[in-house]
């Protein structure tokens, strides 16, 4: 999601945008996860092609997590975010979109 998109969201309506292949998905990794991308599409019998960009869109919206390092697998564990993390992470998205001051790193 976009600054702009945060901004013109309330969290209700990010909610509604799970549907269909996303909530399939958000609902695979409540169920079986934590667990690397590959091992929720066997354990779900979800397909790779399907699994993996919905999980990206899940982790940029902040309802799926990355979990752990990282670099101690091929691929990265992740885990389903707890309502209070996916609530805490709209906010300050929003929070940073609608700050009008622009910060420049020296």
């Amino acid at each position: 999601m976009t600054p702009i998109d945060y901004r013109n969201e309330t969290f209700a309506s990010l909610e509604g945008r799970l549907r269909g292949q996303r909530a399939a998905v958000l609902a695979a990794w409540r169920e079986h996860g934590p667990c690397t991308t590959e091992e929720l599409a066997e354990r779900a019998g979800m397909s790779i092609l399907t699994l993996r960009p919905r999980t990206t869109e899940l982790v940029q919206m902040g309802f799926v997590r990355l979990s752990g390092d990282e670099r101690s697998t091929k691929g990265g564990t992740y885990r389903a975010a707890s309502y209070a993390e996916t609530l805490d992470h709209f906010h300050t998205n929003r929070r940073e979109a609608m700050d009008p001051q622009l910060h420049l790193e020296l």
